[in-house]
C-alpha cells in the first residue's frame, strides 16, 4: 500500500508541475556554438532584465534553458575564459518560446598577469569540505584493468575479492568494511541490483568517474552508510557517440562492452543503451591443503582451479526527455542482468567442490524525473525502482571432488557441501529515493534527502531446514525489510569563500522479520525474529582554503548504521541469515591537508579516528559458511598520505601509504578478555602504492598517442582470526617481522606488480592496450585468506565513433 501511495504522489507532482506552467510566462532556450558550429559547452550565460540576473552555465549540447521569464527587455550576456564576452538584446513577451543561437568569438587579446581557473567537476568534488577521492575511470579506460584494481590503487582503500573475476568484493575503507561502506549509481542506492552492478564485474568503459567518500556523506547521497560511500558516475553527456570494446585474457577470460546514446540536435528526448558481459574460467593456478591419500594429513600443493569459472551478462536501454516544460529531466530505463557462477570451495579455502553452482538474475523497471522551479532555485530529483531478484544454488551431486579434479560417487549422499540445496529465491525490491536543493543565496543552500527501501524475501528449497510441528519449507515464510533514512543539511560559505561549512542530521526508521534457519536443525515458527528501531545522526564538515593551492578540513560525524537485507537475509550461498544483528553506532572523526600546484605536483595526508560499538562483520562459522555479526567494541585511527609528482614533460608517478590501527575493547567476558587491544580480525592495518607511467604524442605518426605504464602493491601481513597483542610483529608500527602464530592464520605480506602499453594510432577511432597482471606470479591473498590469480596477460580493443 505504502508503494501506490508514493507512485500517486510522484504522478500527482508531476501533473500539478505541468498545469501550472502560467501561460503569462515566457521560456528561452539559447544554443552557444563556437566558430566551427560545434556546440560550447560550460560557458557562462547571465539573462539581465536590470532588476534581476538569472544565470546558468551551458550543458554538453551548448545548451541553457531558461524557464518562467516574466515579459520585458533582456541583455544576455556570454562569458568564456579566452573568448570575447558578448551582449544580445532581447524583447519577451508573455508565452514566448524562443530559441537564440549565439557564436562565440575567440578572444584575440593576450592576458597579463591574470589567470583564470576553472574546475571539473572531479575537481569539485575532490576540493569539497566532505572528503572525496575521484578516481578518473575514463582516463583509464582504454587499460585492461578491472574497476577493483583501479581503485585498489587509490589511497585508504583495499578492495578484496574472494578469487577471480566476478567474485563477490568486500571494501576496506580507513577502517570500516563490509556494508558500513554503501555503494551509489549517480545518488542512488544500487541494493536493488545485488551482484549484478558492483565492483567485481563493472567494466571501465561504462563509468565517468568513481566518487569515493570517506566519513560523513554529502546530503545528495542519503544513506546510513557508516565509515563512507562509493558513487559510480556515469557519463552524463547526451551527445551522440557509440563505443564497444573487448578484453581477451588468460583462464579464457573474455570482457566486452557496447554503450551509446543518441539525441537529435534540439536536444528535446534521447536514447541509449549501456551493456557489458564478463567471462572466465578463472583456472588460476592456487596453494592448497591437500590431504595425504594415505595418513590424511594435509600437506600443501599448487594446483589448478577446474570449477571457478563466471558469466555475466548486464543490459540497460533508457529513453528520456529533457529541457521541456514539464521536466527538466525525464528518464525511463529498462535493465536486465544474469550471473552465472561455479562454486570452487566455500568462505574459506578447505574444501574442493566440483557442481556447485549459483544464480542471479532479474529485470529491472526505472524512473527518475528532474526538475528546477523559482528560477532555479529549487531543484528536485525523484527516482522510483521496483524490481524482483532471483538467487539460487544448486548443490545436489552424489559424489566428491578432490582439489586435482578427480571424481568419486557417494550414492545417497546429495551435496557436495554440509547442506544440500536446489534453492529458488526471490528477493522484491522497491526503493524510492527524493531529494531537493534550494538555493538560500549565492553562498547558502539547503539539502533534503529521503529514501525508502522495501524488501521481501520469498522462495523454496527442497532440502532446506523446515518447520517442524508442520514439516514446510521455511523459506517459504515470507521475510521482510523497510529502512527509512531522512537527511536535512544546510551548506554555507563564508569569508568570500574561504570557509566551507556543511552541517547535517539524519533520522534512520527500519523494521525487519524473519526465521533464523541455515542448517537442517529443527526450527518452529516461534524462531521468528522482529527487529525495529529509530535512530539519528548528526554530521558536520569544514573545510578552509589557506591560499590558492592548498587547504585543510575537518569533519565529525555521530553516526548509526541500520543492518542491510543481505546481512540479514544471507545472499543464499554461503553467507547465511542472521536476523539479531544490530545496528552499529560510531563516533568518527577525520583531519586532512592538501596542496596541488599548478604544475601537477600535490601531496595529500589524512588521519582519522574510530569508536564503534557493535561492529557489523563477516565472519566464519560453521563450515562451510560465514555470517554477519555484530562484534565487540572497536576503536583506532590511522593516517594516510598520497602524493603526485610529473616530471621530464612526459613522466609522472604517484605514490600512496596508508596504516591504520584498529582495535577490539571493553571486552568483559572473563573468557575473551584476552581479546582486549587486539587487532580487528582479517582486515588488513599496513598497504601502499607506486605507479609510474610516460605518455608521449605524435611518437609513429602525427596524432597518435603511447601510454605505457607500471603499478605496484604492497599488503603487510594480517589474520584471518584475532590474534594477542603479545604474539604480533615488532618494529615502528608493527612492520618487522612476522605474528608468532599459526601460519595458517597469517595472510602473508604481498608484492604484486601490473604493466601495461596503450596506444591510439590518428588514424583510426581505436585504441589497443596490452597488460600483464602479476608480473612476479606471486601468491597473493585475499579475504578469508583466498587466493588470487596467479599471473595473466590481458589485451583490450576500444572502438570510439566520437574519438577525440
Amino acid at each position: 500500500m505504502l508503494k501506490k501511495h508514493i507512485l500517486y504522489l510522484l504522478l500527482f507532482c508531476i501533473g500539478t508541475t505541468v498545469h501550472a506552467q502560467s501561460q503569462d510566462l515566457a521560456k528561452l532556450t539559447i544554443l552557444v556554438i563556437d566558430k566551427t558550429n560545434a556546440p560550447a559547452p560550460h560557458v557562462t550565460i547571465e539573462l539581465d532584465n536590470g532588476q534581476k540576473t538569472l544565470r546558468q552555465v551551458t550543458d554538453e549540447r551548448g545548451k541553457v534553458l531558461f524557464e518562467s521569464i516574466t515579459s520585458g527587455d533582456y541583455i544576455i550576456t556570454t562569458q568564456m575564459l579566452g573568448h570575447e564576452q558578448s551582449k544580445t538584446p532581447i524583447h519577451l513577451n508573455g508565452g514566448d518560446q524562443k530559441e537564440v543561437t549565439i557564436t562565440l568569438l575567440q578572444n584575440s587579446k593576450q592576458l597579463n598577469e591574470v589567470t583564470v581557473e576553472g574546475k571539473t567537476d572531479k575537481q569539485q568534488v575532490s576540493e569539497n569540505a566532505i572528503r572525496a577521492v575521484v578516481v578518473d575511470t575514463r582516463a583509464a579506460s582504454q587499460e585492461a584493468t578491472t574497476l577493483s584494481e583501479l581503485l585498489n590503487r587509490s589511497v585508504g582503500i583495499r578492495i578484496r575479492q574472494t578469487g577471480g573475476l566476478g567474485a563477490p568484493p568486500d571494501i576496506s575503507l580507513n577502517g570500516f568494511q563490509g556494508r558500513s561502506i554503501r555503494f551509489f549509481k549517480d545518488g542512488i542506492p544500487v541494493d536493488y541490483l545485488r551482484d549484478g552492478y558492483n565492483l567485481s564485474n563493472i567494466p571501465l568503459n561504462s563509468l565517468d568517474r568513481v566518487e569515493i567518500y570517506k566519513g560523513v556523506l554529502p546530503a545528495s547521497l542519503g544513506s546510513d552508510a557508516l565509515g563512507g560511500a562509493i558513487n559510480f558516475v556515469s557519463h552524463q553527456s547526451k551527445r551522440p557517440q557509440l563505443e564497444a570494446s573487448y578484453e581477451l585474457g588468460s583462464f579464457n577470460t573474455h570482457r566486452a562492452t557496447l554503450n551509446g546514446i543518441y539525441s537529435p540536435n534540439n536536444g528535446k528526448w534521447y536514447a541509449g543503451l549501456e551493456s557489458f558481459y564478463n567471462y572466465s574460467d578463472n583456472d588460476y593456478w592456487a596453494q592448497v591443503e591437500v590431504p595425504d591419500p594415505e595418513t590424511r594429513n594435509p600437506y600443501p600443493d599448487r594446483v589448478r582451479l577446474f570449477h571457478n569459472g563466471y558469466k555475466s551478462y548486464y543490459a540497460e536501454g533508457f529513453f528520456g526527455f529533457s529541457n521541456r516544460t514539464w521536466a527538466d529531466d525525464l528518464k525511463i530505463s529498462l535493465a536486465a542482468f544474469e550471473i552465472n557462477r561455479e562454486v570452487q570451495h566455500p568462505a574459506l579455502m578447505t574444501d574442493p567442490y566440483g557442481a556447485i553452482r549459483s544464480k542471479q538474475s532479474s529485470i529491472v523497471p526505472t524512473l527518475r524525473y528532474k526538475k528546477a522551479f523559482l528560477d532555479g532555485r529549487l531543484q528536485i530529483d525523484q527516482f522510483l525502482v521496483y524490481n524482483t531478484v532471483n538467487l539460487g544454488r544448486t548443490d545436489t551431486l552424489q559424489g566428491r571432488y578432490d582439489w586435482y579434479g578427480n571424481y568419486t560417487a557417494t550414492p545417497g549422499n546429495i551435496g557436495e557441501s554440509r547442506q544440500p540445496s536446489l534453492s529458488s529465491i526471490d528477493f522484491d525490491n522497491f526503493t524510492a529515493r527524493t531529494n531537493m536543493r534550494y538555493e538560500l543565496g549565492q553562498r547558502h543552500r539547503l539539502h533534503f534527502n529521503y529514501v525508502l527501501t522495501d524488501v521481501g524475501r520469498k522462495g523454496s528449497d527442497p532440502y532446506g531446514p523446515v518447520i517442524v510441528s508442520t514439516g514446510q519449507d521455511v523459506l517459504q515464510f515470507p521475510a521482510s525489510y523497510l529502512k527509512q533514512v531522512f537527511g536535512l543539511a544546510y551548506e554555507s560559505e563564508w569569508l568570500e569563500g574561504r570557509l566551507s561549512n556543511t552541517l547535517m542530521a539524519k533520522h534512520y526508521r527500519y523494521r525487519s522479520r524473519g526465521i533464523d534457519a541455515w542448517t537442517a536443525s529443527n526450527v518452529d515458527i516461534d524462531n521468528e525474529k522482529h527487529q525495529t528501531g529509530n535512530y539519528w545522526g548528526l554530521a558536520e564538515a569544514i573545510k578552509y582554503q589557506l591560499n590558492t593551492a592548498s587547504f585543510i578540513r575537518l569533519s565529525a560525524e555521530l553516526a548509526n548504521r541500520l543492518p542491510e537485507q543481505d546481512e540479514l537475509f544471507g545472499n543464499g550461498e554461503w553467507i547465511v541469515p542472521n536476523f539479531e544483528l544490530r545496528p552499529e553506532e560510531s563516533l568518527n572523526l577525520n583531519l586532512g591537508y592538501r596542496l596541488e600546484r599548478q604544475n601537477g605536483f600535490s601531496l595529500e595526508a589524512n588521519t582519522f579516528y574510530r569508536n564503534t560499538k557493535g561492529l557489523i562483520l563477516l565472519i566464519p562459522v560453521q563450515a562451510p559458511y560465514a555470517q554477519y555479526g555484530n562484534q565487540d567494541n572497536v576503536r583506532g585511527y590511522g593516517f594516510d598520505v598520497e602524493i603526485t609528482y610529473p616530471f621530464w614533460r612526459h613522466f609522472a608517478f604517484n605514490a600512496n601509504a596508508t596504516w591504520q590501527d584498529l582495535r577490539l575493547f571493553g571486552i568483559t567476558n572473563s573468557q575473551d578478555a584476552w581479546k582486549n587491544d587486539a587487532r580487528l580480525r582479517n582486515t588488513p592495518y599496513a598497504f601502499a602504492n607506486a605507479g609510474l607511467s610516460a605518455s608521449f604524442n605524435n611518437l609513429f605518426q602525427k596524432g597518435d598517442a603511447f601510454k605505457a605504464y607500471t603499478f605496484y602493491n604492497y599488503v603487510r601481513e594480517f589474520y584471518l582470526e584475532t590474534i594477542p597483542k603479545r604474539s604480533e610483529p615488532g618494529g615502528f608500527l608493527g612492520l618487522n617481522g612476522s605474528a608468532q602464530i599459526n601460519s595458517s592464520l597469517i595472510i602473508p605480506t604481498q608484492h604484486n606488480v601490473n604493466l601495461g602499453i596503450n596506444y591510439s594510432p590518428a588514424s583510426l577511432p581505436l585504441s589497443a592496450s596490452f597488460e600483464v597482471k602479476n608480473l612476479g606470479d606471486a601468491n597473493l591473498y585475499d579475504n578469508f585468506r583466498v587466493q588470487r590469480a596467479s599471473r595473466s596477460f590481458h589485451l583490450k580493443i576500444i572502438y570510439s565513433l566520437n574519438k577525440t
